[in-house]
């Protein structure tokens, strides 16, 4: 887990103003599954030390408010509960225009994700940021008044705690590769 080395937890008054990546939890811990971003949050802390270029956030059920943290990153990454007619517990990850899809699929089903969707969009129309976003999505079981996840979602925590840090490495090897082609071309 080297690579979550340099992560910091992050509100909005300790925001830098240029971040690398954030990685942010969404979602309604009292509406059991819907909480899924916010408990895998929890999951990551309880496994990285305190970082420094990576900006781990509790977004809960906030919307135009995860504006300032979206809008001065490079990348970022969402964690959050998806209707996506799967098995409980099935992770997803949709990169960039896949999020867009995903968000025409499940526009019916959540005014959090329209909000989320109406975040990103602002964000990138006026700061041109995040550069690219990553959403991984966890199929919900059951989304009622609970603080518990349901068995299936919490067994999927390990896997998505691996699946962001996948995402990171990725990132990484992302940034090298252009910096690299940038020198040849230098």
């Amino acid at each position: 887990m080297t690579v979550l080395n340099n992560i910091k937890q992050s509100t909005p008054a300790t925001m830098d103003s240029k971040q690398g990546i954030v990685i942010i939890g969404v979602g309604n811990i009292l509406q059991q599954d819907d909480g899924v971003g916010v408990h895998a949050i929890k999951a990551l802390r309880s496994c990285v030390s305190q970082p420094e270029q990576i900006s781990i956030i509790d977004a809960g059920t906030l919307s135009y408010e995860l504006l300032e943290w979206v809008s001065q990153s490079d990348y970022a990454i969402i964690i959050d509960a998806a209707r996506m007619q799967c098995t409980p517990g099935t992770i997803k990850v949709f990169n960039d225009e896949e999020i867009q899809q995903q968000f025409e699929i499940t526009k019916a089903h959540s005014v959090h994700q329209i909000s989320l969707q109406d975040t990103l969009l602002t964000s990138q129309a006026l700061y041109s940021k995040p550069f690219r976003v990553t959403l991984i999505g966890v199929e919900p079981e059951t989304i009622q008044w609970g603080t518990t996840l349901s068995t299936s979602v919490q067994a999927a925590l390990p896997a998505i705690i691996k699946t962001i840090i996948s995402c990171i490495q990725k990132a990484s090897v992302l940034q090298l590769n252009d910096i690299g082609h940038t020198e040849e071309e230098e």
